[in-house]
């Protein structure tokens, strides 16, 4: 997806550059809540708030409406490490071109991450990165088990990489008991 999104990148010739994932739509308005941020002139990147596409019962998708790794929630926050929003996801951003083009866009080597690797190269440069909530967007959960498991363990095969390249901003790992108490009961 790196590569993808690089491929568009340096095809644009526009001040900005909108990202959105095949299984994303975006709501009414959603572009216009973003691009006010963009009068600072340090901000690099702003993405808006993901929430479930569909709405279908079964245990998984329960929780993906709850508790999705791509909804960061209500509040507006800005993106640094350790904070409230550490990274935003790549499925719906929108960035600053000259400054994405500044940090050579996407790192196209990492297979999983690469949204976090770009936000935390932002940072070290200096930029500000946002999270608008109000502006919405709404993303294709995948709610098979397997699916979902399978999602999950490509996300995770990102840590190693990040922490290599940035060993300053990647937190230690952090357990729940019920995570915990899962893993113990499969393993």
């Amino acid at each position: 997806s790196a590569a993808a999104r690089n491929t568009g990148l340096w095809a644009c010739e526009t001040d900005f550059v909108a990202f959105l994932d095949s299984d994303v739509v975006p709501r009414r308005g959603w572009l216009e809540a973003l691009l006010g941020h963009f009068c600072d002139p340090a901000v690099a990147l702003v993405a808006p708030r993901i929430v479930g596409l569909h709405t279908t019962d079964n245990v998984v998708a329960r929780y993906e409406a709850v508790l999705a790794s791509l909804d960061l929630g209500v509040r507006e926050a800005p993106v640094v490490p350790y904070g409230t929003d550490s990274y935003v996801p790549s499925a719906a951003m929108i960035c600053r071109r000259s400054a994405l083009t500044a940090v050579a866009g996407f790192d196209e080597t990492l297979h999983s991450g690469e949204d976090v690797d770009l936000c935390w190269r932002f940072v070290e440069a200096g930029a500000r990165l946002r999270y608008e909530p109000i502006a919405l967007v709404a993303h294709d959960h995948r709610t098979d088990l397997r699916e979902w498991f399978t999602r999950k363990a490509f996300y995770g095969s990102s840590a190693a990489p990040l922490a290599l390249r940035h060993p300053d901003k990647t937190a230690p790992l952090a357990v729940s008991g019920w995570t915990l108490m899962v893993w113990l009961l499969l393993g």
